[in-house]
């Protein structure tokens, strides 16, 4: 179960969170303080919330609906406003009776204290809570009390805009959650029933008016429309379904009602899968975030012991008063909070993330945009990823007294058992001339090769060249097509020339790879001469061809072991071990596929090779902005730190300082859904 946690703004708090949850309720506990969610297997939310507040005062938290969770957020978010304006007013009346700033600091502060207070109890309290108490506590104790209750009300304010300003990045990355309808026309006996997306049953008939989201995956079994799929693919251009056409939940029917025939359950429907992803991809860390989680570790006592022996070294050496260096030792403390650095980073990646999914672009965690930027080596499969893979027959070769239909019929009457493109384009073809298949018996079908099977007690035999030399054929002419020929035990009857056209954006998508400075390799089982022929407007460096599966994945693992990093782009169904041996695998059109999201690094929801090149430019941006929030953010630390050793930086100072490059990493991280366009 998820829940949605409300308050949770330090990141080594939900760090002792998770420890916490994992010693005493869930061994499986996990907090995210990016999605700013904990996932339990077992407990209660009570006892959750119990070991929550007793680290995050101010935390609270409500199960993970739609709903619940926006009203949740939003009057927590009212309640924190209130008590930083009630502050702020009594700061203001500070200046007319000085008590009055005690009490903003002690309001504003409370959640703030009480944390470092229950964090010094537990054992536990090296973190950025106690950092901003010591200090202001200091600043109380040498009678700043206007100082005090200024940098905690800063810092409060802070918090709450790092809240807002990284509740808009999640909101923006999980938007998917709005792609389903809370309810759906279910059609029965004449009737249409409003029921629950998570209630209706596989081969249920549902309604889908115009301007309504398609709620689940199905068939179309009434009506022609048009669909916007933009929020699901990135797709700008509608695009005309009709009968018999599948269509993905997530996307808006535009212009007339569609009756569809559902084919998969909610929890298995494209929006519920690509949530699922994106979910998980966000607990996957990049060794950027864990660096940074690992320095924030020893950073702050480190800041600690530095101020500590400010305060006492240089007075001792009779180099000023303690008052004097106590006070840069507070000034030191309060800028040198981690929080920039620790929630920057992993937003940068988290939004990497969003903004994928945004255009289309499934990334199965923030290492891979890591991997992304050391690759060397493109390599795709042809049929169905460069090549649209709807293949149709040009030409039917007779190398006996048979004629062409009954050529068509033996090869359709073994073919239609495959799901392979050129048996599909034989089934199709024989479908137009309205032929039926005949009677099999004793059906095989040889991987990489073809089917054999028995009809009126004649083996037949129909597949690749290399599958009919296997049986000891010789074909002698060369092809510009894909080719696939009819055989008996020992006659060669005829064959088939099928042509296979390139997708649009091949050209485009190879040639931006190339302006890159990477190789790029195609991978096919297709004659040469009819794989170059296809390729033929490619600007290529290397096309393999005749290779059966296992050739394929014998080529990439040459790669690695040669010491490069392919990035393997596949159908994610027959490439499903290529895609797992690559240094990063990419499944083109593969959300409905479980062997292209296990296999796969990275999912195109869509067939279009172009996606890649758009891939390379946001892992670009993201490693962009992850080396931009720690560059500013150190800048900004170390100069105030410096100032403040020589006297010449304030608390206030610090606090601005501090709270304002936390803001600044976070809008910068969140700008990448602005930065890269489709």
């Amino acid at each position: 179960m998820q829940y949605e946690v409300c308050g949770l703004n330090c990141p080594s708090c939900a760090e002792k969170i998770e420890k916490q949850l994992k010693q005493n309720i869930d061994p499986e506990a996990s907090v995210n303080i990016t999605t700013r969610t904990i996932t339990l297997t077992k407990g209660s939310v009570e006892e959750a919330t119990k070991i929550i507040q007793k680290i995050e005062p101010n935390a609270t938290i409500a199960p993970k609906t739609n709903m619940q969770a926006k009203t949740h957020n939003h009057e927590h978010s009212q309640s924190n406003l209130k008590i930083l304006l009630l502050s702020i007013l009594l700061f203001g009346l500070g200046f007319i009776y000085k008590p009055f700033f005690l009490l903003g600091y002690i309001l504003s502060g409370y959640p703030v204290l009480l944390s470092a207070f229950q964090g010094i109890i537990r054992k536990d309290f090296l973190d950025e809570k106690f950092l901003m108490s010591i200090a202001t506590i200091g600043a109380v104790a040498v009678g700043e009390w206007a100082e005090a209750a200024a940098v905690m009300i800063l810092y409060s304010l802070g918090e709450h805009l790092e809240e807002l300003a990284s509740e808009n990045t999640r909101t923006a990355v999980t938007s998917l959650i709005e792609l389903t309808p809370e309810s759906v026309r279910v059609l029965s006996n004449g009737e249409s029933i409003l029921k629950d997306p998570s209630e209706v049953e596989i081969g249920d008939l549902i309604l889908v008016r115009a301007g309504e989201r398609i709620p689940l995956d199905g068939i179309i079994v009434n009506g022609s429309s048009t669909l916007d799929t933009s929020a699901l693919t990135g797709e700008s251009l509608p695009k005309e379904v009709t009968v018999d056409e599948t269509v993905q939940s997530g996307v808006i029917n535009l212009s007339s009602p569609l009756t569809i025939q559902v084919k998969a359950k909610y929890e298995n429907s494209t929006v519920a899968r690509m949530l699922k992803l994106i979910e998980e991809a966000s607990e996957k860390k990049a060794s950027s975030e864990r660096f940074i989680t690992r320095f924030a570790r020893y950073y702050t006592p480190f800041v600690v012991l530095g101020a500590l022996l400010i305060a006492l070294l240089p007075p001792l050496f009779g180099a000023g008063s303690f008052s004097e260096w106590g006070y840069r030792a507070l000034v030191l403390l309060v800028v040198s909070c981690p929080c920039a650095l620790v929630i920057s980073v992993p937003l940068a990646y988290f939004s990497g993330i969003g903004r994928a999914s945004q255009l289309g672009i499934l990334v199965k965690g923030g290492e891979v945009f890591d991997k992304i930027s050391h690759i060397d080596t493109t390599v795709w499969d042809k049929t169905g990823t460069l090549t649209s893979g709807e293949f149709e027959v040009v030409n039917i070769k007779c190398y006996s007294d048979l004629s062409e239909n009954d050529l068509l019929q033996i090869a359709f009457s073994l073919e239609e058992h495959s799901n392979h493109p050129l048996a599909q384009a034989i089934v199709k073809k024989a479908n137009e001339l309205n032929l039926k298949p005949l009677d099999i018996e004793e059906l095989k079908e040889i991987a990489g090769y073809g089917l054999e099977g028995v009809i009126d007690n004649k083996t037949f035999y129909v597949g690749s060249v290399k599958y009919m030399e296997s049986l000891g054929f010789t074909i002698e002419e060369e092809h510009s097509h894909a080719f696939v020929a009819v055989a008996t035990d020992n006659e060669l009857l005829g064959a088939f020339e099928l042509l296979d056209k390139l997708k649009p954006s091949s050209t485009k998508a190879i040639s931006k790879l190339k302006d890159r400075g990477l190789k790029t390799v195609v991978l096919t089982g297709d004659r040469s001469m009819a794989a170059k022929k296809a390729l033929q407007e490619l600007p290529l460096d290397d096309l393999q061809a005749e290779l059966l599966p296992e050739d394929k994945l014998a080529y990439v693992n040459r790669l690695v072991e040669t010491g490069k990093t392919p990035l393997f782009v596949g159908d994610g169904i027959n490439d499903a071990p290529v895609l797992a041996s690559s240094f990063v695998g990419v499944a083109m059109g593969g959300i409905g596929s479980d062997a292209a999201i296990e296999a796969s690094d990275v999912v195109l929801v869509t067939d279009e090779p172009v996606k890649v090149p758009l891939l390379f430019n946001l892992a670009d941006a993201v490693r962009q902005k992850v080396i931009t929030n720690i560059t500013l953010t150190l800048a900004v630390k170390f100069t105030v730190i410096g100032l403040s050793i020589f006297g010449l930086a304030s608390m206030w100072q610090a606090v601005i300082a501090d709270v304002g490059v936390t803001i600044v990493a976070i809008l910068n991280a969140a700008s990448l859904f602005r930065q890269v366009n489709n």
